[in-house]
């Protein structure tokens, strides 16, 4: 909730080529809820039925529900019979697609939905790791966050581990886990992926 970054570029973009905007990997609406607010129709292209229920959720309580058509579908095999002057993957989206078959199909998608002369915008990591085996601590909502990284370099593949403590009003401690595997692409391996989905 708290990561603001890409937000002004996203909308700075929505804002030049105009809506609806296609959303892939819409999430819990961090980024959608920004494009509503500035006026924009928003197609929320979503897999998973909590982030979807959480971002229609997020959409309403802020009073912006009726500009987005939330979608439950994969980006990779997404036909919706419709053309859009903006698709945009934020936020690592591509990186969840674990092969580079699945980030072809997605690009293709994406593609096969833009109007002639429609822009694409996608977010690239740029894979700096620190030290192995260093956990990271930060305070996070009321809670403690403490994560680690393991890296696969020949496989481009990064998986952090996720701990979230949370003392209770009994004085228990709770732990939330998590674990989150991304694929990173290198910049000549995406330039080759755009140029073979069309772009």
């Amino acid at each position: 909730a708290g990561y603001r970054d890409a937000l002004a570029f996203y909308r700075g973009l929505a804002d030049d080529h105009g809506g609806p905007v296609l959303e892939l990997g819409a999430g819990s609406g961090r980024v959608t809820l920004a494009l509503a607010q500035a006026g924009h129709a928003v197609l929320a292209v979503e897999p998973s039925p909590a982030m979807r229920e959480r971002g229609a959720a997020r959409l309403a309580a802020a009073g912006y529900g009726e500009r987005v058509t939330w979608i439950d579908a994969d980006m990779r095999a997404l036909d919706l019979g419709v053309r859009v002057p903006l698709a945009i993957a934020p936020f690592h989206a591509l990186m969840h697609l674990p092969t580079l078959d699945d980030q072809d199909a997605a690009l293709r998608a994406a593609h096969h939905h833009l109007d002639p002369g429609g822009a694409f915008a996608t977010d690239v990591f740029v894979p700096r790791f620190g030290a192995p085996g260093t956990v990271r601590a930060e305070r996070l909502g009321d809670g403690d966050l403490f994560l680690w990284q393991t890296h696969d370099a020949a496989r481009q593949v990064v998986v952090t581990e996720h701990r979230w403590d949370r003392v209770g009003d009994d004085g228990a401690v709770r732990r939330r886990r998590a674990t989150l595997r991304q694929r990173y692409f290198q910049r000549f391996e995406l330039e080759r992926a755009l140029r073979a989905a069309g772009f």
